[in-house]
């Protein structure tokens, strides 16, 4: 595994162990098996550190996403089925990662706080464009937020084990409150 890989699988296991500001950049070196000096070859702070972990995350999200969307449906029905599924796969694998994230970031400087949820928001808010316009013309800021309170609501079933709805029904109501044609 390459240094600054490592580095951001050791953070991560430390800052979900830790917090990111109870874990030291001594403690990351020692466990990566690192100097002090290879740390700032690949990273100015830990603040960048968390970035970096935090641009990852997102990268893998990314990834997931568009193996989804890459598979042609002719049924909207069915991309939002799959899109779904892929949520709560994510949610299920992830979701100590974003909640620790989330947490620590919240401990952040103002300033990387900021920058730092700005650019999750930005991010966030074009994946769900993309998927909008895969189903239809057009996508706005209801389009958007639409999707982003059903989705939050799963990771929240997901996070707390509550009962997740069947899928398709769900996807039917989704294509729908987006302007769909009801089936």
């Amino acid at each position: 595994m390459e240094k600054r890989e490592k580095i951001l699988t050791v953070s991560l296991k430390l800052f979900m162990e830790k917090g990111f500001n109870q874990t030291s950049i001594e403690e990351i070196t020692k466990l990566a098996g690192i100097s002090k000096g290879s740390f700032y070859t690949y990273f100015k702070s830990k603040e960048e550190l968390l970035e970096s972990i935090i641009e990852s995350l997102i990268e893998n999200v990314e990834k997931e996403f568009f193996k989804i969307v890459s598979i042609r449906k002719k049924n909207p029905v069915d991309y939002i089925e799959n899109f779904l599924k892929l949520n709560l796969s994510l949610s299920k694998n992830f979701s100590s990662s974003i909640l620790t994230i989330i947490r620590d970031v919240s401990f952040a400087p103002t300033k990387v706080r900021e920058e730092m949820r700005e650019k999750l928001r930005e991010r966030i808010d074009e994946k769900l464009k993309q998927f909008v316009l895969l189903l239809k013309d057009e996508a706005d800021e209801t389009d958007i937020l639409f999707l982003q309170g059903i989705l939050l609501s799963l990771w929240i079933a997901v996070i707390f084990g509550n009962k997740i709805p069947p899928l398709k029904e769900l996807s039917k109501r989704i294509w729908h409150g987006l302007g769909g044609e009801k089936e």
